[in-house]
C-alpha cells in the first residue's frame, strides 16, 4: 500500500540523515521508526476524513431510499484503497450490506465475502446466505469469524443462535447464547431466548428490533390505529 512504503521510506530516510550526523544506530533507527509511523497515522487520518465525507454523503441518499445513487457515492471512497489497508473491504461491506437487504442477493454475495473481517454484520448476511443453500459447515464457520470482530454485539449471537436452531442444533445454540451473555452481561434480551430455549420453547427474535429484521429472516408486524371514524366509543354501543 502507498501509505506504508511512504511510512517505511521517511524511516529509512531519517535513519540514514541521523546516520550522516554521527548519530549512533540505536538512537536513529527508533528515531527512524517513530517518524516513520507518526507519518503513516497523518495519511491514515487523512483518509479516514476523506471516507467519512463520502459516507456522510452516502447516507444522506439512503435516508431518502435513494440506493443506486448512495451506492455510486460509496464508490468513489474505491480512489483511497491503493493507499490504506482495509479501505476496499470496508466499501464491499457496506455495499454488500445494502444489496443483501434489497434482497439482491447475486450482486450483494460477492461483496460480502470480500468485506473485511472486521464488518461483522456483512458477514453475518454472509452466513445466513450460506445457511439458505444448505451449506451448514460454511455458514458455521463464517458465523464464527463475524463473532470474533463483534464479540460485544449481543444480536450476532442471538441470530447465531436462531440458525443452530434451525439447523436442529439446539445444544450449540444454548452455548452461543451463554457465551453471548458471559461478553454482553446483563443483557435481557440473551437471556429471555436462553430462558426459552432451556424450556423448550422458540426463541422471539423480535425483541432486537431494527437490529434484528435487517437480516430478513423475518418481518416485522406493522400494527395499524384504525382510523377515527372507524372506532366506536361504548357510548356509541349502549345507544
Amino acid at each position: 500500500m502507498i501509505h506504508l512504503a511512504l511510512a517505511i521510506g521517511a524511516a529509512v530516510i531519517v535513519v540514514a540523515v541521523l546516520m550522516l550526523l554521527k548519530v549512533s544506530l540505536w538512537l536513529a533507527l527508533p528515531l527512524g521508526i517513530l517518524a516513520g509511523a507518526a507519518l503513516f497515522i497523518y495519511l491514515g487520518r487523512q483518509v479516514q476524513k476523506g471516507l467519512e465525507s463520502i459516507f456522510e454523503r452516502a447516507g444522506a441518499h439512503l435516508r431518502k431510499q435513494q440506493f443506486d445513487p448512495a451506492i455510486a457515492v460509496m464508490k468513489e471512497g474505491y480512489a483511497f484503497a491503493s493507499r490504506q489497508f482495509l479501505v476496499k473491504g470496508s466499501i464491499d461491506g457496506q455495499i454488500g450490506v445494502i444489496q443483501y437487504m434489497r434482497q439482491k442477493n447475486e450482486e450483494a454475495e460477492p461483496l460480502l465475502k470480500s468485506a473485511a473481517m472486521n464488518h461483522y454484520i456483512a458477514k453475518s448476511m454472509l452466513a445466513i446466505l450460506q445457511w439458505k443453500r444448505g451449506e451448514k459447515a460454511e455458514c458455521r464457520k463464517t458465523f464464527e469469524l463475524a463473532l470474533k470482530s463483534g464479540k460485544k454485539e449481543s444480536v450476532l449471537y442471538g441470530v447465531y443462535a436462531y440458525l443452530l436452531v434451525e439447523m436442529k442444533d439446539r445444544d450449540r445454540a444454548l452455548s452461543v447464547l451463554g457465551e453471548g451473555l458471559r461478553h454482553c452481561k446483563g443483557d435481557e434480551r440473551l437471556q429471555s431466548n436462553l430462558t426459552a430455549l432451556q424450556n423448550g420453547k422458540p426463541m422471539k427474535m423480535k425483541v432486537f428490533g431494527d437490529q434484528w429484521y435487517q437480516f430478513l429472516l423475518e418481518r416485522p408486524v406493522i400494527r395499524q390505529e384504525p382510523p377515527p371514524y372507524a372506532r366506536v366509543s361504548k357510548r356509541a354501543l349502549r345507544g
